[in-house]
């Protein structure tokens, strides 16, 4: 994998790499809002916000892989993160209680989804 940027709420992400990742402490929507904001600062998106057929409010675990801070504002990751964001507020709110062994699937899953970004 090249090297970038993980933003996650996954700890199973970092501790697979452990140096290359942001935790967000929070949901899947805190982990769209801090990628966000590093849009803003001038990342752009690497991984689309909404990979993998989990609909975002089914799992509470999500990775994004941006490319650091390096310029003027990249409109299309602002808009396809905005979009994520939208499209996250307009599903159901789906606050279940998951025992430990399916937090492990859906952790394991999003390992598995950012693992393969190139």
């Amino acid at each position: 994998m090249v090297v970038h940027v993980l933003i996650t709420n996954n700890t199973a992400v970092v501790a697979k790499y452990p140096m290359h990742t942001r935790f967000i402490k929070g949901s899947v929507s805190d982990v769209f809002c801090a990628v966000r904001d590093e849009i803003h600062k001038g990342a752009t998106l690497i991984s689309h916000p909404l990979s993998g057929s989990i609909k975002p409010n089914e799992s509470p675990y999500k990775s994004i892989a941006i490319a650091p801070t390096t310029g003027p504002l990249e409109y299309k990751s602002l808009c396809t993160i905005e979009d994520a964001i939208s499209t996250l507020a307009r599903l159901p709110d789906r606050q279940r209680s998951y025992s430990e062994s399916v937090l492990e699937d859906f952790r394991i899953i999003d390992l598995d989804l950012i693992s393969h970004i190139k």
